[in-house]
């Protein structure tokens, strides 16, 4: 059996809505042209309760998807919720709502059976049979926990798979505090990730994290294609499919001891030069500036610096660089990393521990509070 797996799409995301809209839809349904099944790791949108034309948008690309994908008796499309989509635990998610609606198959904390009949011949009846489960996306803190409450199990005689959506300690080697791929639930065949927006494989190849299919932290790696994974089953084999994406270029220039005035000139060069290439899109481009200042010669200015032909980001590393660089840069990457709403969540919860209080409670209390 063949199945695809499909995550991060951020459907919604404001930087990029569109090229969320038309990536994360190109993946889908080249995906549901070449599977049996279509799995969606999480962070299918990007808010937790995203406007109504984007769950308008996101239902009818389900719709086609279930129209390509091959009628063998059993629901083709299965999911677990992302950390974007999270809510409160008596709260309905969007993704849980597609489940309602009939579009998608929520296999958060279950295991789901499909079988399909054996095409290669044998003994009459002789079926396929594969399971999946999940774990939707939790907070960091509790994703140990979460994982030794499972009652989803692998099944016997079955090629399984188990859906996450974490950041695993493996993956970020310099972060504290968070679980182990040595927690994950034993028996399973394949393990599949989202969180994650680069594509990226562990376990020697059983865990696959497909990445985001559209653009949303800018960092070096996100150079890379961009794509889904399809499994065959039968083969035990993989393959990562890419699919047509902004282009993203990033440049480096480095200075000792340089002049404000030239570092300013350098760069604009530097983006003339970007400018003057052949894209076949308008490109996201990010020149990063390292090394240092003549501090005897004042700030340096990069103000003004703008391009109407690509998506410019400065990041300025230069010791000495100004302040207001600086806390431009510190905000976003705080945007990137997260949501308002996701920082004070987990500002809450953090207090909440601290006074000996329940905080897995603190997400039920911040919706009630807050609104998007």
């Amino acid at each position: 059996m063949k199945l695809a797996f499909v995550s991060d799409t951020h459907f919604g995301y404001p930087r990029f809505e569109q090229d969320a809209s038309l990536q994360g839809r190109a993946a889908i349904l080249d995906a549901a042209s070449k599977a049996d099944v279509l799995l969606l790791g999480g962070d299918i949108f990007d808010h937790r309760i995203p406007k109504l034309e984007t769950l308008s948008e996101v239902a009818s690309i389900l719709q086609e998807a279930l129209a390509l994908l091959p009628k063998n008796g059993f629901h083709p499309v299965l999911g677990i919720h992302g950390t974007h989509e999270r809510r409160a635990k008596d709260a309905l998610n969007p993704f849980a709502m597609l489940a309602k609606f009939g579009l998608i198959t929520d296999v958060h904390n279950k295991t789901v059976v499909l079988e399909k009949k054996n095409e290669k011949g044998g003994s009459d009846g002789e079926a396929e049979k594969i399971s999946i489960s999940g774990l939707g996306g939790v907070p960091d803190d509790l994703v140990r926990e979460a994982l030794s409450r499972l009652s989803c199990k692998p099944v016997g005689g079955a090629a399984n798979l188990f859906l996450f959506h974490q950041t695993m300690a493996e993956f970020v080697p310099a972060a504290h505090n968070l679980a182990s791929l040595d927690d994950l639930p034993d028996g399973y065949d394949w393990y599949l990730c989202g969180h994650l927006h680069a594509q990226k494989e562990f376990m020697g190849g059983k865990l696959l994290i497909p990445g985001s299919t559209v653009m949303t932290q800018m960092k070096d790696e996100e150079i890379a294609p961009k794509g889904y994974y399809l499994l065959d089953t039968s083969s035990r084999s993989c393959s990562f499919i890419p699919i047509k994406t902004r282009p993203f270029e990033v440049s480096e220039l480095s200075f000792d001891k340089a002049a404000p005035s030239s570092v300013r000139l350098c760069v604009q060069n530097e983006l003339t030069r970007l400018l003057s290439k052949e894209w076949a899109d308008k490109p996201i481009l990010k020149i990063r500036l390292v090394g240092s200042l003549s501090h005897a010669s004042g700030d340096l200015d990069l103000s003004g610096l703008d391009a109407d032909t690509a998506f410019l980001s400065i990041d300025n590393q230069i010791d000495g660089g100004s302040l207001a660089a600086s806390l431009e840069q510190l905000k976003e990457e705080r945007m990137n990393k997260a949501t308002p709403s996701e920082l004070g969540l987990s500002l809450l919860r953090e207090n909440a521990r601290a006074a000996g209080l329940d905080p897995a409670k603190a997400q039920e209390y911040f919706e009630r509070f807050s609104q998007d």
